[in-house]
């Protein structure tokens, strides 16, 4: 048995997020409904993650067993030729038994991107917000996220999960041309995490929180008292990062 690491990029607009879902266009559907059809065989994909529906992906990981072996650089070109315009297929790894897309990574980092012009070509890319934004505010609340915290008020409040603790390693936002881009890199996420905590940071860089407020949210492990989530189209996994020598680059 191989197993076969997928590096892929989507553009989440028109798919109702990564898991397959009754009825409904997903990823991980079309990978394998085209990849069981390329190889004969029925492939299932195990993800590093799942993105909600319209969220977006520069950087996906996804793994699957296969019992032949097959050629990379011939396959990439196939399953590519297969999939819409809206999956690129990047590259393809030949990688251990023991390598698992989720539970082998060891970060990941997500951005929020956030347009202060209407543009029409960026409507389902980013969010826009036209009230005025304190970058400096911003990233002094950001770093209240810094570190192994429990993150309860920043989840989706129906999630049933024990353990909501995640080790936070860089927050920042940042401004690219009329854009601001906020950065975060954890060991995990909590579904709905980066949303949640982006719209109570605006709530905080408009000052409609102070900084005893944003301090009480964070301790109370309540989603109740976070701000509103933000729209899901402006959100982008990054990077997923794995242990030093997990897959090799001459697989590519």
């Amino acid at each position: 048995m191989q197993r076969y690491l997928l590096e892929i990029s989507y553009d989440g607009s028109r798919y109702f997020g990564w898991q397959i879902q009754p009825n409904q266009q997903t990823i991980q559907g079309e990978l394998n409904d085209k990849l069981t059809l390329l190889l004969c065989e029925k492939i299932h994909l195990t993800g590093c993650g799942r993105t909600d529906a319209g969220v977006h992906a520069v950087q996906f990981f996804a793994h699957f067993d296969l019992k032949k072996k097959i050629n990379i650089v011939d396959f990439k070109f196939k399953i590519n030729n297969f999939l819409s315009p809206f999956i690129s297929v990047n590259k393809i790894f030949l990688v251990n038994q023991d390598f698992h897309a989720r539970f082998s990574a060891i970060s990941r980092t997500y951005e929020y991107w956030i347009s202060t012009e209407k543009d029409p070509f960026l409507i389902q890319k980013t969010h826009l917000f036209l009230k005025s934004l304190d970058i400096d505010l911003f990233n002094f609340g950001s770093q209240y996220l810094i570190g192994k915290k429990d993150f309860s008020s920043f989840c989706k409040s129906k999630v049933d999960l024990q353990n909501k603790y995640c080790n936070v390693m860089e927050a920042t936002c940042f401004k690219s041309k009329n854009m601001y881009i906020f950065r975060i890199k954890a060991n995990r996420f909590l579904h709905n995490m980066v949303r949640s905590i982006v719209g109570t940071l605006l709530d905080f860089s408009c000052k409609k929180i102070n900084q005893k407020d944003l301090e009480k949210i964070i301790k109370d492990k309540d989603r109740k008292k976070a701000g509103a989530s933000v729209p899901a189209q402006g959100l982008y996994l990054m990077n997923v990062e794995y242990p030093k020598n997990s897959f090799s680059e001459k697989n590519i």
